[in-house]
């Protein structure tokens, strides 16, 4: 196959990500066939170095982080990331790199065979995240990277990343997302997420709940895995920008400048990444790399911790993209997410008028979404191109009444457009709520990432 024959297998396998999952498919997840296809690839996930990591939130942050700190510190890389923004190369990358057209079109190739035995011996046919899963193991093994980083998908315990047996496990901040398939309350989602711990393998936790931290340490203890509870590293106050701080044609990052410790040597750093939320995550960074530093798994010196945190790129995260009126994409898809998006904006940027430009997809809170943005003086409602976006008109009935005036644009550049026509310019448009109308937006070349070169 060739690149567009291998994007056209991919996206004719069952994908949750985009058609979402119902309770009833979610109860039938098992790891069976994600298991029949590594051992029809001669089990590459066996041959790579793996962080594995999980959690709800920071958790695609941390990965990042953790894959930038190891390659500073001179080793070569690979990350397995989901979803995509607008590209399928996005989701394996090796030394910092997306995957090439030809390399994804050699694995498909390869996968694709397998894929139909492991159906034809009776097993589920395997889905689109297990494919990638596979290739993306298979590419990492082949290369033999000193450090492969990989996000779990959805949960833990029955996530297909979790076929592999990892140097070190992370379970970021947990909250409530995914509820009618990984639980109700925060402790069940928990559960799910515990799914990762191995045996004697040590695991590095971001702060919980007392009642989170004390099941994870059960958990943690019945296999023998050292359990090392992260700290979170402190945060500067900063002076929020104005446009009149910005040169003329520039379009400035937003970091954070943090403070901690590494191998107990005190550290400062300037992390792209905006948010106080991200303290939490550097400081899970930290613990992270101490602990493969003190094993000899991925001796890292602090140098090499501060140059790889502050070179980190994690496209669509409170990342500015334009000045005049400021224009910010982020990620926000749950009522969490949404409050450290707010907090990160009127931190750092000084603005008259939000206007936003939502997305959501039909199994997120709305409702609570939308109250977390109810400072916006205009809301622009609108639809991924994909069935498990909500429709706009239903954002619109469950949630238009939170402010002062919305509109419903179902195509998103067509959002977007209007976002910039009524835009004033000391106004802030923030495009979020869904990663697929970014991806959408991004895939018809009207946003632009620094973060996201291929």
């Amino acid at each position: 196959m060739d690149y567009p024959q291998t994007a056209e297998w991919l996206e004719g396998l069952a994908n949750p990500e985009r058609s979402g999952l119902t309770p009833r498919a979610g109860r039938k997840m098992n790891l069976d066939a994600t298991r029949r296809l590594m051992e029809l690839l001669d089990n590459p996930h066996e041959r790579i170095r793996a962080i594995h990591v999980a959690g709800t939130k920071g958790k695609g942050s941390v990965a990042a982080m953790l894959e930038s700190i190891s390659r500073a510190a001179g080793y070569r890389t690979g990350l397995f990331t989901s979803p995509h923004l607008f590209s399928w190369r996005e989701r394996i990358r090796i030394d910092g790199r997306c995957i090439s057209e030809e390399r994804v079109a050699d694995l498909g190739t390869i996968v694709r065979p397998l894929v139909e035995q492991v159906e034809a011996e009776g097993l589920r046919r395997p889905s689109f995240f297990e494919a990638c899963t596979a290739m993306g193991m298979l590419a990492f093994a082949e290369e033999g990277l000193d450090v492969v980083v990989l996000e779990t998908g959805l949960g833990g315990r029955l996530d297909s990343t979790n076929v592999v047996t990892p140097m070190l496990s992370i379970i970021t901040t947990l909250g409530l997302d995914h509820t009618r398939i990984l639980g109700s309350t925060v402790e069940e989602i928990a559960m799910q997420k515990a799914g990762i711990i191995k045996e004697g393998v040590p695991v590095v936790v971001a702060p919980q709940p007392p009642t989170v931290e004390a099941l994870l340490q059960r958990t943690a203890a019945g296999h023998d895995a050292p359990m090392i509870l992260a700290e979170p590293f402190t945060v500067d106050d900063v002076q929020p920008l104005s446009p009149e701080d910005v040169a003329e044609g520039e379009v400035p990052v937003i970091a954070e400048r943090m403070h901690g410790e590494f191998g107990a040597i005190p550290v400062d750093v300037r992390v792209p990444l905006p948010g106080l939320h991200q303290a939490v995550n550097v400081g899970v960074a930290a613990a992270a790399m101490q602990v493969l530093w003190l094993t000899g798994e991925v001796p890292v010196v602090p140098e090499a911790f501060r140059s790889g945190l502050e070179r980190v790129q994690w496209p669509a995260r409170v990342e500015l993209l334009e000045v005049l009126p400021w224009l910010v994409v982020d990620c926000a898809h749950n009522q969490e997410s949404a409050r450290a998006l707010m907090r990160a904006l009127s931190r750092h940027l000084q603005f008259e008028r939000l206007i936003l430009v939502l997305g959501a997809s039909k199994d997120k809170p709305v409702e609570a979404l939308a109250r977390e943005l109810d400072s916006a003086a205009v809301a622009i409602l609108t639809r991924a191109d994909l069935p498990r976006a909500l429709p706009a008109e239903k954002i619109a009935e469950r949630a238009g009444d939170v402010w002062p005036s919305h509109e419903v644009i179902p195509r998103p550049a067509d959002a977007l457009a209007r976002a910039r026509e009524i835009a004033g310019p000391r106004d802030l448009i923030c495009v979020t709520g869904s990663v697929f109308v970014i991806g959408d937006l991004m895939e018809e070349g009207l946003l632009h990432s620094r973060m996201c070169e291929l």
